[in-house]
């Protein structure tokens, strides 16, 4: 059964003391300022259509925003707490009495745990995540609010586990392993705010970025690694030779891979392909859609997604539509019969191609004279487009369907191979000797 005098007298002891209400009253003031502030920065900073605004917007997916009241209130409570212990600190010195700051200091931890199950919550992409920190935190917050933590913390200390030369005790693994989930999830959250920040700029090229994407994950991520082995006591310099002689059997065993990942870095250096780029190589036409660690992704006209290893780029003739120049000239060839007015069916041409949208008007369309052939006069037309994404293909076809329909109209005729085959009959008397 529950003891109602004791839950009288717990609760009673939350306000027994005059400087129980200076606490309480502090802490309602944070929260009271919190929203203030929460109203303010949602008119002025982060108001709809700003700066802050977009960047949210892109950073947290939609419907997973961090309540900001909490997140200010963490921050007052954190701020009313250091401050009241240094003014406690000062008093002790001049010989009077501390003032306790315990109520401040569990509300901090409380606020702060659930910010940081907001913040997983809000930048994590499943629920396992969120999950795994919050009862995290909420479990060293119980240990630590009931003194049990560092008990717990000694014992598993003593629990050693010898590994050669290196001896490591439990609570190192055990620091060592969280550390490594945390730190994880940190380098996505960094990785992820370095994207929301770079993509959107203009004045980056899109190689760098994808080179700064990759090269800020590789750094992290090893960081992150090295960051949770030092805290699991593991030494690092013992593993320099380790490393060493791993890295010389990687680059035996794996030079196709290394060869590719180099490759990428040199790509995104030298700035030769970017994504959007449209390029031709060993017969497969299409735009680059994204540059990974090991591969480019092309996507061709018919939607096929072709993944090309980065070593064939660095090593094969690659046609780069777009390298430089946006503007491409397309060629095509077109017959005439030699009976045909050829000035005026160049004329003809001409026109006829200025008609179609995407052909410019500068440089301006041309049709050559290229040579007299076995059956017609060789014709070349010759236009230019900036849209080489949309395909070339197909514009070509409209050139030639709109130069067949102009000839049509103009009673031109466009010839096909002819042959005249003559037979000669044999005497009666060759015939008959046969």
């Amino acid at each position: 059964m529950l003891d109602l005098n004791s839950i009288q007298n717990t609760l009673y002891a939350l306000f027994d003391d005059r400087q129980d209400y200076w606490q309480w009253t502090a802490i309602l003031l944070c929260i009271a300022g919190a929203i203030a502030a929460s109203l303010l920065l949602s008119q002025t900073l982060f108001a709809k259509g700003s700066v802050c605004n977009k960047f949210l917007t892109r950073f947290f997916d939609p419907g997973k925003k961090i309540n900001a009241i909490s997140a200010i209130a963490c921050f007052f409570l954190w701020v009313t707490w250091s401050a009241r212990n240094n003014w406690s600190a000062n008093l002790v010195s001049s010989g009077n009495e501390a003032l306790p700051s315990n109520y401040i200091y569990t509300s901090a931890l409380l606020v702060t745990a659930f910010v940081i199950y907001q913040i997983a919550t809000a930048l994590s992409k499943g629920r396992s995540a969120p999950r795994f920190l919050g009862g995290g935190m909420l479990f060293i917050f119980a240990l630590h609010l009931f003194g049990w933590l560092e008990p717990l913390s000694a014992a598993l200390r003593n629990i050693r586990l010898p590994l050669g030369s290196i001896e490591i005790n439990l609570w190192a693994i055990m620091s060592a392993i969280g550390a490594m989930f945390l730190l994880l999830w940190l380098v996505g959250l960094s990785t992820r705010f370095i994207d929301a920040v770079v993509k959107p700029r203009s004045d980056i090229p899109p190689s760098i970025k994808v080179l700064i994407g990759k090269a800020t994950r590789i750094i992290l991520y090893f960081g992150a690694i090295a960051w949770a082995l030092k805290i699991g006591g593991v030494p690092l310099g013992g593993l320099a030779v380790f490393s060493g002689a791993l890295g010389l059997g990687l680059g035996f065993g794996l030079q196709k891979v290394i060869s590719n990942l180099v490759s990428g870095v040199i790509i995104l250096l030298d700035k030769s392909i970017k994504p959007g780029d449209v390029i031709e190589i060993d017969g497969t036409f299409g735009w680059i859609n994204s540059i990974r660690t090991r591969y480019i992704s092309v996507i061709t006209r018919d939607r096929k997604e072709i993944l090309i290893p980065n070593e064939d780029f660095v090593t094969n003739k690659v046609v780069n539509w777009s390298f430089t120049d946006r503007i491409v000239r397309i060629k095509a060839d077109v017959g005439i019969s030699y009976s045909t007015d050829v000035p005026e069916a160049i004329e003809i041409c001409k026109q006829a191609i200025k008609a179609i949208p995407r052909v410019l008007n500068t440089p301006e369309p041309n049709c050559l004279l290229m040579g007299f052939g076995d059956s017609s006069i060789d014709l070349q037309v010759r236009f230019w487009i900036d849209d080489a994404p949309q395909g070339v293909s197909n514009i070509r076809s409209d050139v030639l369907l709109a130069v067949w329909k102009a000839f049509q109209v103009h009673n031109i005729e466009i010839p096909f191979p002819q042959r005249d085959l003559n037979i000669k009959s044999e005497t009666a008397a060759t015939l008959t000797n046969h």
